[in-house]
């Protein structure tokens, strides 16, 4: 074992790979070339066959160093399938490590890996063409191991983990959001477009975007911060940003009557659940922050 607890001879991986666009309008149209713009559907056949590509060659360099491994397509994956392993693998851009880190609830380490040259890919940590030399430098316990620090929000029963942000808001985001915040002591009705409590990872995405953001901050702070969007400004609200730390909870009311959301990591489809009147929302540091290994190459 090493010093990070990752086996010297990893023998169980779990591959989380995307569903390529390209798959999608297939699986969606019955005949795509007549619904897509030639070019789009030409230009995702290109980002179809490179994500391929590079998960192919993956798949080569598990088997040539006689590693068993599972593949599981996300988002369509089950808790189940995550248990048990020795390394997480997840092949896409930003939305496959997303989709990946949500089903990641123990100290399985993940390694991050871009399919596609022109995909975003920030939380990716190396490209596919070098994942061989990744895979070696795990072997010689040559790598880093970083915490990155995750939001937890718990309402009603329900708990999930956000590794970017929790967006408090509306369904569509373009209605005005009434709720009440408390922190630390303080509480504030508040009418806004939106509340976004982000984490370091989160810091370069929806955060960033927002206007008075601060600055990037490290996935492994432990902390989070909380930005109010869109606020009325003649109610001269005092809690409108702020950080989340060790040991805190942020409570949010919900005082919305129809369309309030809670929302994780941005989507919409699956982790976006309804906020109505009266629940309330607790949102702390998660105590499962996720494992992933920096390797050198």
């Amino acid at each position: 074992m090493t010093s990070f607890g990752l086996p010297m001879i990893i023998k169980k991986v779990l591959l989380a790979t995307k569903q390529t666009a390209l798959e999608y309008y297939r699986q969606s149209y019955d005949s795509p070339q007549d619904v897509i713009p030639r070019k789009l559907l030409s230009l995702k056949k290109k980002e179809h066959e490179e994500h391929y590509l590079s998960l192919n060659l993956i798949r080569e360099v598990l088997k040539k160093y006689d590693i068993s491994y599972k593949t599981v397509y996300m988002p369509y994956a089950a808790h189940e399938e995550f248990l048990d392993n020795d390394l997480i693998i997840s092949v896409g851009g930003d939305g496959t490590v997303l989709n990946t880190a949500r089903f990641i609830r123990d100290k399985t380490p993940l390694l991050a890996v871009k399919s596609e040259k022109d995909s975003a890919g920030v939380l990716c940590t190396l490209s596919a063409r070098d994942f061989e030399k990744a895979l070696k430098s795990i072997f010689l316990d040559d790598f880093k191991m970083q915490s990155w620090t995750r939001a937890e929000g718990k309402f009603g029963n329900k708990i999930d983990i956000a590794l970017n942000e929790i967006a408090i808001g509306t369904k569509h985001f373009n209605g005005l959001a009434h709720y009440e915040i408390r922190l630390g002591g303080k509480s504030e009705r508040q009418r806004s477009s939106k509340i976004i409590v982000a984490t370091g990872t989160g810091s370069t995405g929806w955060y960033a975007n927002i206007p008075y953001s601060e600055k990037r901050f490290s996935p492994e702070a432990k902390e989070l911060k909380y930005l109010v969007s869109e606020h009325i400004k003649k109610h001269k609200y005092s809690m409108v940003q702020g950080s989340i730390g060790p040991g805190q909870t942020m409570e949010i009311t919900s005082l919305m009557d129809v369309d309030g959301t809670i929302n994780f990591d941005g989507d919409k489809n699956r982790r976006m659940y309804p906020f109505p009147i009266g629940k309330k929302l607790r949102i702390k540091i998660s105590d499962s922050p996720l494992k992933v290994i920096i390797p050198k190459i």
